[in-house]
């Protein structure tokens, strides 16, 4: 970026971005190409394990499940590597644990090293370090210590061969900076610290799940009520894949939403098998708890949603329409459960569906009035921004909306500049606000982006 080495992440996104970029020209759908393939390959292989494991009516409602949470498909339309990390654990993960209980082929566990190569070249060493994790602990909790079920020294061979190059390529070129910038900063004071500003506290895992597979939460309760008739091997099994990354991510210092996406597969499965018992008359109780579980969840969106309008809150007035939908079929899908429990999951797949097209007309503008930089660099017509103390997620985004041509500064740099000339400057809300008072400077806000900040055209006020 700006013509220095980019070292935060691995290449295998950009890599793909690049070949949509090459295919079909510089554009969004290009950037985010791999994002929506990573959300396809997460979505087969959750389908994969739970048809394995509980047969092959359970993997399709495990698919339609996933398919249909909105925080895979949120992140199945965003240009991070989260996705496509979590894509590729699935597999790995899945794969040996599929090689563990003894229903896979041996050309599993080459496989599993090979998509865990893909993984580290995704997102770095979190992309081994969950699979392993996984494979070990499945692997103990069974008492199945054949080594041949998890190493395997093809699978190792090929795992080099994937991602060896690039990491020996970019250490003979950066030397100890990559080191220090990839390993110790974004991985390991990522993990120890807040450093990068997201911090959380132990549970903040707890409710993205839940909402993030909403409407399907309610049958979580289902799933905790029948987890103990599961067989001992698939107990394990959903417990560990669930719970690994769930601890992992939790003791972590920084917290984001996409970070969890690789608890969603094991989550799913074991609601899809949970949702058998909504084809039976059996736990009635438990049945009308789930539904009043999602209605309560759905009545608390909307309140929020009420209260976010009242309040001025740019999101609040577009999203009642989805939340007022979340609640109907909510109410729809409580009533299903006590008197049309068979065709429960076929309205909380069209309760899903219909909130995901809800979401995807109303909530572009709103993240693009919250998150995005698109808007802020329109008036800059492809001409050099300075930026100074503005939000890091909206001024990167010149690097794309502005072909690259924004630079960060100090404000004392940028003064400089300014005294000059007329400069387009990208500014903070309490830089704007310094730009606004300041007898030195003339300012003309062109544009507003998240979190205020500001872009303005600044020169210096000239001395009568």
């Amino acid at each position: 970026l700006a013509g220095e080495a980019w070292l935060e992440k691995p290449p295998l996104y950009y890599w793909l971005a690049g070949l949509g970029y090459r295919l079909i020209g510089e554009n969004e759908i290009a950037a985010r190409w791999p994002a929506v393939l990573a959300a396809l390959l997460m979505t087969g292989f959750t389908g994969l394990v739970a048809s394995r494991l509980f047969g092959a009516s359970v993997g399709r409602v495990a698919m339609l499940i996933l398919a249909t949470s909105p925080l895979a498909f949120a992140y199945g339309r965003a240009a991070t590597m989260d996705m496509l990390l979590a894509a590729f654990v699935t597999g790995a993960s899945g794969l040996f644990i599929l090689s563990i209980v003894g229903i896979a082929g041996p050309s599993s566990v080459p496989a599993a090293w090979a998509l865990m190569a893909f993984a580290v070249l995704a997102k770095g060493p979190v992309g081994a370090l969950i699979p392993l994790g996984i494979a070990v602990a499945t692997a103990v909790a069974l008492r199945r210590f054949d080594v041949a079920r998890i190493i395997s020294p093809l699978g190792i061979g090929i795992a080099a061969l994937i991602a060896g190059p690039w990491f020996i390529g970019i250490y003979l070129d950066q030397g100890f900076h990559f080191v220090e910038v990839f390993l110790l900063n974004h991985n390991l004071q990522r993990f120890t610290s807040t450093i990068h500003n997201h911090p959380g506290p132990f549970y903040y895992y707890v409710p993205v799940l839940l909402l993030g597979v909403f409407p399907w939460t309610g049958i979580a309760l289902v799933l905790a009520a029948t987890f103990g008739t599961f067989n001992s091997i698939t107990r394990w099994v959903l417990a560990i894949w669930l719970l690994v990354p769930l601890l992992l991510f939790s003791a972590a210092g920084s917290k984001l939403p996409g970070y969890i996406l690789p608890c969603l597969p094991p989550l799913t499965i074991g609601l899809a098998a949970a949702s058998r018992c909504l084809q039976a008359d059996e736990r009635p109780r438990t049945i009308r708890a789930a539904g009043l579980f999602g209605l309560v969840i759905a009545a608390a969106t909307l309140a929020l949603c009420v209260r976010a309008t009242r309040q001025g809150e740019p999101w609040g007035r577009v999203a009642l329409m989805p939340a007022i939908w979340i609640l109907a079929t909510a109410f729809l899908t409580s009533r299903a459960f006590q008197t049309a429990r068979k065709d429960s999951v076929r309205l909380l797949f069209t309760s899903a569906a219909g909130l995901l097209l809800l979401l995807t007309l109303v909530a572009p503008p709103v993240l693009e009035a919250m998150e995005s930089g698109r808007r802020l660099f329109i008036p800059a017509l492809g001409r050099e921004v300075l930026v100074v103390g503005a939000w890091r997620t909206a001024w990167m985004s010149g690097y794309f909306y502005n072909n690259g041509r924004v630079k960060e500064l100090s404000m004392e740099d940028a003064q400089r500049l300014i005294q000059t000339s007329p400069q387009l400057v990208l500014l903070g809300a309490s830089e704007w606000r310094t730009v606004q008072s300041s007898p030195q400077f003339q300012s003309l806000k062109l544009a507003q982006g998240p979190r205020g900040s500001v872009l303005a055209r600044v020169s210096a006020r000239s001395v009568p």
